[in-house]
């Protein structure tokens, strides 16, 4: 009963998306900490040195105030990093009693903590856990982009613990950049010879971004030359998965359906929804847009940690507005893209061409 009345709470948080801005975000990416112990070449967080990050105490009056999300996708860096990693993921469970899905990444190279971690995280009965173990390629291009001999065997070892504790779900996650854009299949033959099991629909498949203030790298946007060979990869992963079966698997579809668009126009294919249904907040306290719009609207610090708060500024009201008329940097990330594509199914209106953005009615375009 308890998870048939989130599950309604959050459609009808979509629901509403689809005709308003609402009064308070239902997702949010949380970046808990900026510490990294990979080396990767297509993010540099592993080179910050991060320094008054939010502290548990801190993360627990966020969500004390800030508790009406039904999505928290936590990030880095590395989460397990944290010491307290658990104890946030208690304080989110305990005041986040609209939540409906919990998911983290993992760089996988601590297998032993993580898989810890998690058996802690599911004594406490979160309502659905999802976890992406990162995965850039077999195992000599995946240990050369991630800059760590042996990164392979331990992610590869990660994913397959988690596999058997009940109630996880638990996929691979691929981002293709200039480094691994075609290299796809062999990634995931490489993972089957130790994981017979292991199916396409256990992988998850985007495309490299660059972002200013989050990844820290320079332009890693997929370039122009590769663009054709990245749409055949996405298109033969697409047949691969076969016909999407659940919720998670419609979204993944409707995501890479519109990545050769945005590829080809460089123009976000719907009408975003950062600061509309989504957010994205910082190891600081930072609140920007997203994890690619270096604008920051607020810091949960001196908004006494609420974040409605800042979500009902008038700052904040005005770069929702722009971002909605696609004047911001322009993605295509599932961090955002999920939200777009949900708050968006009942929108009759298609603003992204092969030929640009399309000039629409005002009466129905601009509306928000």
């Amino acid at each position: 009963m308890r998870l048939i009345k989130r599950s309604f709470r959050l459609a009808r948080s979509i629901l509403a998306s689809n005709f308003r801005r609402l009064d308070f975000p239902y997702q949010i990416t949380f970046a808990v900490t900026y510490k990294c112990n990979s080396r990767c070449k297509t993010c540099n967080i592993w080179k910050k040195a991060p320094q008054n990050e939010l502290t548990a105490s801190e993360i627990s009056q966020f969500f004390q105030k800030s508790n009406r999300f039904a999505y928290v996708d936590l990030t880095g860096g590395e989460v397990s990093l944290r010491p307290d990693f658990v104890e946030i993921v208690g304080t989110i469970l305990d005041h986040c009693k609209n939540l409906r899905v919990l998911h983290f990444a993992t760089n996988g190279l601590h297998t032993n903590k993580i898989v810890n971690c998690v058996e802690s995280i599911m004594k406490m009965n979160p309502p659905k856990l999802i976890i992406t173990v990162s995965l850039d390629g077999d195992k000599e291009l995946n240990d050369s982009i991630r800059g760590i001999p042996g990164a392979w065997e331990q992610q590869v070892a990660t994913f397959k613990a988690l596999r058997v504790i009940p109630g996880v779900q638990v996929v691979l996650g691929m981002t293709l950049s200039r480094y691994n854009f075609d290299k796809f299949e062999t990634a995931f033959q490489s993972v089957k010879k130790e994981y017979g099991r292991l199916t396409y629909k256990d992988f998850h498949l985007n495309i490299a971004h660059s972002s200013g203030h989050y990844y820290d790298n320079e332009d890693l946007a997929v370039d122009e030359m590769l663009v054709d060979t990245v749409v055949e990869q996405v298109k033969k992963y697409m047949k691969a998965r076969g016909v999407p079966l659940s919720p998670v698997a419609f979204l993944e579809r409707e995501y890479l359906k519109r990545v050769e668009l945005y590829l080809r126009t460089g123009k976000t294919p719907l009408r975003c929804h950062a600061l509309r249904s989504c957010c994205f907040v910082n190891s600081l306290g930072d609140v920007f847009p997203c994890g690619m719009y270096d604008i920051v609207v607020g810091n949960l610090r001196d908004y006494g940690y609420d974040l409605a708060k800042i979500w009902q500024s008038e700052f904040c009201r005005k770069v929702q507005g722009e971002i909605w008329n696609f004047n911001c940097p322009q993605c295509w990330t599932p961090c955002q893209a999920y939200q777009a594509i949900l708050g968006n199914i009942l929108r009759r209106e298609f603003p992204v061409t092969a030929d640009g953005i399309k000039r629409l009615d005002r009466k129905v375009g601009a509306k928000q």
